[in-house]
């Protein structure tokens, strides 16, 4: 009996139990959110961070979605993003970037073109941080201004699905000294990282304006941007009060269509 007691503490305290636990927790993450989103009839159109952030805001304002079908047309934030960002502070970049590049094949075609625009705009005063594994692999340094090999950086699908509800501090930081933000696609054509441009009181760049949104109602909101195409690009402070009540307005339920 002590012997069995032993093996069973042993087993407890392993490394092993401690990680069949997180997995377990993760897959417990993951059925709830395929049936809320799923078995509820909501839309399947969304990354499964977005997903999490959905019923995160629902239940910030105390709405059962259990009984109220959520509205999926327009991406949202939880407080425990907008509220935990200082957009206020004094722009240090010009141009920044930071996500994965070789993250997988559709993301690699849809973000080639910042390759050659960083190339030919960014300086000293920019921002380069390539986060995924992929390209850091044997990856050539692009000039003063890029940091991918000096820091690391958070990419969600690298992550397990129950840890990308994660509120990145420093990428946030950095986007909001920042004037303006590539923000192109993944791997589909659009990336939270626009939505989190407006968020910071950054202008987005993108390649095509399909970039720009990921519903039809997205599409009729008047966001200002830059195309990369552009051939001058100014820091424009109605554009950017424009871009941030537009954010606040769609895509947090505290102010949704105030």
């Amino acid at each position: 009996m002590l012997l069995t007691f032993k093996i069973v503490k042993e087993i407890l305290l392993s490394n092993f139990y401690k990680k069949l636990r997180k997995r377990c927790l993760g897959l417990v993450v993951i059925l709830i959110i395929y049936y809320y989103f799923i078995k509820m009839n909501y839309s399947n159109d969304f990354s499964p961070k977005l997903k999490m952030w959905y019923i995160e805001s629902y239940k910030e304002k105390n709405i059962d979605i259990r009984k109220n079908k959520i509205n999926s047309s327009y991406a949202l934030y939880p407080k425990r993003f907008y509220k935990n960002i200082d957009n206020t502070i004094q722009k240090e970049y010009d141009f920044c970037f930071i996500g994965g590049l070789r993250t997988d094949k559709k993301t690699l075609v849809n973000r080639s073109w910042i390759l050659p625009f960083i190339n030919s705009r960014f300086t000293e005063n920019s921002y380069l941080q390539f986060t995924d594994k992929n390209t850091k692999n044997n990856y050539t340094k692009m000039g003063i201004f890029d940091k991918t090999l000096e820091t690391t950086g958070f990419v969600p699908k690298e992550h397990p699905v129950y840890e990308r509800n994660f509120f990145d501090s420093q990428y946030f930081l950095n986007m909001c000294k920042s004037k303006f933000c590539l923000c192109p696609a993944g791997d589909g054509m659009y990336s939270m990282r626009f939505y989190e441009a407006l968020m910071c009181k950054t202008i987005p760049i993108v390649y095509t304006i399909n970039e720009t949104f990921r519903s039809k109602e997205e599409s009729k909101l008047d966001y200002k941007y830059y195309l990369s195409s552009s051939n001058e690009f100014i820091y424009n402070e109605e554009w950017v009060e424009h871009n941030y009540n537009i954010f606040l307005k769609y895509h947090t339920l505290e102010f949704f269509h105030n």
